[in-house]
């Protein structure tokens, strides 16, 4: 008896799952989206924003995503960080003063 109740119970089970499936698949076949859009450019304009950013870094494609895109350049040298930290702390001694490194 039990075994039946398990039985029914698990095939109730498939037959919500599939009939949900089904619903799902017949609402986006009716979806049709925001179709008021009007572009002010045209396709060349387009292409042409797009190899500019890509030349300047700023879209990746491909393999790469996700990656960094711009990385920061430092022109100064330790010292020269070193020792802006030593007058920033001493204009600011409220501060915490511990070193990371």
């Amino acid at each position: 008896m039990k075994t039946i109740a398990i039985a029914l119970s698990i095939a109730a089970l498939f037959a919500s799952t599939a009939a949900s499936a089904q619903e799902q698949l017949q609402s986006a076949e009716t979806y049709s989206g925001y179709t008021g859009f009007v572009s002010t450019k045209t396709r060349a304009e387009v292409r042409n924003e797009l190899r500019l950013a890509q030349q300047r870094g700023e879209v990746v494609s491909g393999e790469q995503y996700p990656e960094r895109v711009f990385d920061a350049a430092t022109h100064k040298t330790r010292g020269q960080v070193r020792a802006e930290l030593a007058a920033y702390r001493s204009g600011h001694p409220d501060q915490d003063t511990e070193v990371v490194r």
